[in-house]
């Protein structure tokens, strides 16, 4: 069976070749490769009741709040027998805190709203080309409360359809990450279960930030973890970290099982360039799952 979905994976990257030729947009062309690779999605939410709080942080300025709030609302509403904390690195202002907290409130029973202000510590990281926000997820050791052990962090430009339950009871050891690897040795930070609790007890911040000052790369905070966490770092399905239209990318590195998880996905990233709140393109896998929330953030905030 394994060999015969090998072969069915070959030929189908073959025809995506000879079809990428003929497409005229890019939108066309990743949403042939999405719709050839990737499974057909079950996204029905689990209903039974999950007992323990589960924490979340995510981290935005002024200019993505809509973002989170679409993150963080299609987190609770397919999350019906979870509750969360939800911890917020941001340095937005109060009335945008203020909608936040009255949206959330208004429209979900599950869901604890905890603001953050970002500390000075990635001052002098290198950035490169990204804003200086990227670092503020590297933040959360030395933010979160000590009572917090353990974090499932999560990008803003993404769409949840399950809980997080499964993350939030992953057994960690010593290992100070879990993430989504999109290599061999490397992990994709857009969703990243991290061992707080570890991460103090073997003092690693200042290595974090000793790191971030002194290397320059291109995905500089992405870098930095990969490389502080080399060696502990416990891969996750994919289904927790499905990049959309990254279907002909995926064909490369997945097996048989691998495949079949991703059926049942938890978290949908728009990590790439074609993004579901760009009014120009019409349609696009998942896109509108996506603006039924995002419709939602935009009319009512």
């Amino acid at each position: 069976m394994e060999k015969l979905f090998l072969t069915h994976m070959k030929i189908k990257r073959v025809l995506l070749h000879v079809i990428d030729l003929f497409f005229p947009s890019q939108a066309s062309k990743k949403n042939f490769v999405s719709w050839a690779t990737f499974p057909r999605f079950n996204i029905k939410p689990d209903i039974t009741k999950y007992n323990k709080i589960i924490n979340v942080a995510f981290c935005f300025n002024e200019g993505y709040v809509a973002l989170a709030m679409t993150a963080i609302s299609s987190l609770l509403e397919n999350s019906p027998g979870c509750k969360y904390d939800i911890y917020c690195v941001s340095d937005i202002t109060k009335k945008s805190q203020t909608k936040i907290l009255n949206y959330i409130s208004s429209n979900y029973s599950n869901g604890n709203i905890i603001f953050l202000k970002p500390n000075k510590d990635y001052n002098q990281a290198r950035c490169s080309w990204w804003p200086r926000a990227i670092w503020w997820r590297c933040m959360l050791p030395k933010l979160l409360p000590d009572t917090v052990e353990r974090i499932i962090y999560a990008d803003v430009d993404v769409l949840f359809v399950r809980d997080l339950r499964e993350a939030n009871e992953l057994k960690m050891g010593t290992n100070l990450l879990a993430g989504c690897f999109d290599s061999a040795t490397y992990i994709n930070s857009g969703f990243l279960v991290m061992n707080i609790a570890q991460m103090r007890k073997e003092n690693k911040y200042p290595e974090m930030v000793s790191w971030a000052e002194n290397n320059e790369s291109g995905f500089p905070d992405q870098d930095m973890l990969n490389n502080v966490c080399k060696g502990r770092i416990i891969p996750l399905s994919r289904k927790f970290n499905v990049i959309v239209a990254a279907g002909y990318s995926f064909l490369k590195t997945m097996n048989l099982p691998q495949y079949r998880d991703l059926k049942h996905p938890v978290m949908f990233h728009y990590a790439e360039n074609l993004k579901p709140w760009d009014k120009n393109i019409k349609r696009f896998l998942t896109f509108d799952i996506y603006r039924k929330y995002y419709n939602k953030i935009k009319e009512n905030y």
